[in-house]
């Protein structure tokens, strides 16, 4: 067993450049014998029902291959882990979602929780988060920012706001400059309303609807 855990070490340390496609067929030609004496191939033996997988897996995490989730959470960029930290000191949990997909960052605010219904002038609430936010940008400016408004499928039409279109567009303008007004850089951010043609949800619930009015900041690395 020894002997076969040395064998796995040696194979995953040398090939740890490969990519899975050329892993697997380097070593789908190399073979072990297993515990009876018979001649098979690493692929079979480490797929074969019934085996321990502990010494593959005592492998695998002293390669790193396995990593804990302390150390996921050590990997995610800085500017997340202030906005998630922020987000849990502030009670915000249940109004905001933060996921990062790729090299992306997305934060989503529920709209409730920043404009009454209908309207575009920030909550008090809103400034508060947006103050907090203001310094973790200014902290990391190496990001771009973009600002997504989004509405529910209700329409409206006021002499402000003829249609979910414009509704959504200067929510996100809205947000915008408030965050130049704290002295962010303008060329940093770009506002952009969608109105309802980008739900999260069916628009078939007043919960729903609530879910799908929203603000959304998207941020990327700006290449240097």
């Amino acid at each position: 067993m020894m002997m076969l855990i040395l064998v796995f070490f040696i194979l995953l340390y040398t090939l740890a450049d490969y990519d899975d496609k050329a892993f697997r067929a380097r070593i789908s030609d190399i073979s072990v014998l297993d515990g009876d004496g018979e001649q098979i191939s690493v692929i079979d033996y480490a797929s074969r029902e019934g085996r321990d997988p502990e010494p593959l897996r005592a492998v695998e995490d002293m390669l790193g291959l396995n990593p804990s989730p302390d150390v996921i959470q050590t990997l995610k960029p800085k500017v997340y882990a202030d906005i998630d930290s922020m987000v849990k000191h502030t009670d915000l949990s249940e109004s905001v979602t933060l996921e990062q997909v790729g090299d992306q960052i997305n934060l989503s605010i529920d709209g409730k929780f920043l404009f009454a219904s209908g309207k575009a002038q920030l909550k008090d609430a809103a400034k508060v988060i947006f103050n907090n936010l203001t310094q973790i940008f200014r902290e990391n400016p190496d990001y771009s920012i973009a600002i997504r408004g989004h509405t529910d499928d209700r329409s409206i039409d006021t002499v402000a706001f003829p249609s979910n279109w414009e509704l959504s567009a200067v929510r996100a303008t809205t947000v915008l400059r408030y965050f130049i007004q704290q002295g962010l850089d303008p060329e940093r951010m770009s506002a952009t309303g969608y109105a309802d043609f980008i739900p999260l949800v069916p628009n078939d619930t007043p919960e729903n609807r609530a879910t799908n009015r929203r603000v959304e900041f998207v941020l990327e690395k700006k290449e240097s």
